[in-house]
């Protein structure tokens, strides 16, 4: 009788204290949550972080509209930014980065050939430049290509037609 007492001791306890710990984790996550009002200084928003070289936009939009600049690098190594956008309506991320050494002599070669390792291999024009997408059977899309001595990827949550992204990629600038 004293061994099924204790055991009933210990399984209450034990209950008591996974109680405890899940309601000390949802107060948390809660709270966490629930930001506390700003105070009017902290309510101002930060500018956004520029990248240290001249990187390229959709003509007619900002960087602010863009929701702002994003060092994707770490901060000790070349500098990549991405911002994020749409085109008819789907997510798109744009990676931008100064094109790497590598990749400045003989650049249309050396592109075609980072594009292919990529499965990046329909190819489309955006006046000067070319394109180069990449379809995953879901549906999302790579797309490389370099402009304005940039090394430029992108992606997209679903497929957009090439019109679309012909247009996209010449409006950077």
């Amino acid at each position: 009788m004293r061994v099924i007492k204790r055991t009933k001791n210990k399984l209450l306890f034990g209950g008591i204290a996974v109680a405890i710990v899940a309601v000390l984790i949802i107060g948390g996550v809660l709270l966490l949550n629930h930001p506390a009002s700003p105070s009017p200084a902290s309510s101002a928003k930060t500018p956004a972080e520029q990248p240290p070289f001249t990187a390229v936009l959709p003509k007619g939009k900002t960087i602010n509209q863009l929701g702002g600049w994003n060092r994707l690098s770490p901060p000790n190594s070349d500098p990549v930014y991405v911002y994020n956008d749409t085109i008819d309506d789907i997510a798109i991320t744009v990676t931008e980065q100064p094109l790497p050494q590598a990749l400045q002599t003989d650049t249309a070669t050396q592109i075609a050939s980072l594009a292919k390792g990529y499965n990046a291999t329909d190819q489309l024009k955006a006046g000067d430049t070319t394109v180069y997408i990449g379809t995953s059977a879901k549906g999302p899309q790579s797309v490389i290509l370099s402009k304005s001595n940039l090394l430029i990827l992108m992606k997209s949550q679903a497929t957009i037609n090439d019109s679309a992204w012909s247009t996209y990629a010449e409006s950077l600038q």
